[in-house]
């Protein structure tokens, strides 16, 4: 889906994006429940990770 301003993940500063691809982007967490703890956001907008499709969940996994 195309970037929305409404959405806080479509509006993400560079500089938050520690690895990205194709498919989705990682970033830390802005109120982590541990150290390192950090969201892998893929960049179609999905209620669920299942309804990617193959390739994008592959390329999610490659991110973790």
């Amino acid at each position: 889906s195309p970037p929305s301003a409404t959405c806080p993940f479509c509006t993400l500063p560079d500089a938050r994006i520690l690895y990205r691809n194709s498919s989705g982007v990682v970033i830390r967490d802005g109120y982590p429940i541990s150290a390192g703890h950090s969201l892998i956001i893929p960049h179609r907008h999905v209620g669920s990770f299942f309804a990617l499709d193959g390739v994008e969940r592959e390329n999610l996994f490659a991110l973790l």
